[in-house]
């Protein structure tokens, strides 16, 4: 069923001046570790070069597939159609604008090597207390945003917005339908996984 270890699906929307740094940089770091991944570029009908770029770097790395969205616009749309062509053992969701660093999703990685009774792991973004350049308003709706939500579902996780997680594919195909089609993914994902029983550890 699972063809790799591990898969990165990246959706896009008018990203010409970052997709290619964040597709590469993300590339030339794990090609020094022993993942057997694949990266998968989904992007929303770009009007930009985002495709043009795009199917440059995917015609000359064999692991890196781009693919236009065919559904209706969308965030989570795009996201969803990743997880359809998805071969890897485990699926995680980064940004295209470099905001992710591929040396968490090692981290990500080797913890559901490491522990195989994990289903998924979350990072934390604010238990470190070094967010740098976040607004003051964003930083204030998120952080009671999270709260309300961790309150509510009983749980001790507070970074549900923070889309950067990792999942078993077999979870994912559990949980499903997906039906979240815009930015509300990154909170039905991992609260689905918690409400249902799934195994998960935060990091």
């Amino acid at each position: 069923m699972f063809k790799r270890d591990l898969t990165i699906i990246i959706p896009s929307f008018q990203e010409e001046k970052s997709i290619e740094k964040t597709v590469m940089n993300i590339y030339n770091f794990l090609n020094d570790k022993s993942v057997d991944y694949e990266i998968i570029v989904v992007d929303d009908n770009s009007s930009d070069d985002t495709e043009l770029i795009m199917n440059k770097i995917s015609r000359s790395l064999e692991n890196v597939k781009f693919i236009l969205s065919s559904r209706v616009k969308g965030f989570g749309n795009s996201i969803v159609q990743g997880l359809e062509i998805a071969k890897g053992k485990y699926v995680t969701i980064m940004m295209a604008d470099m905001s992710d660093s591929p040396s968490d999703l090692l981290s990500y990685y080797h913890e559901l090597e490491k522990n195989k009774n994990l289903d998924c792991v979350f990072g934390d973004r604010w238990s470190s207390g070094q967010i740098k350049a976040y607004p003051l308003m964003k930083r204030l709706i998120n952080r009671f945003g999270n709260h309300l939500i961790s309150i509510f579902f009983g749980t001790d996780y507070k970074d549900f917005t923070n889309s950067f997680k990792i999942y078993k594919k077999e979870a994912l195909i559990n949980i499903s339908p997906i039906i979240s089609n815009h930015f509300s993914i990154t909170v039905e994902l991992p609260l689905k996984m918690i409400t249902r029983g799934y195994k998960y550890k935060v990091i």
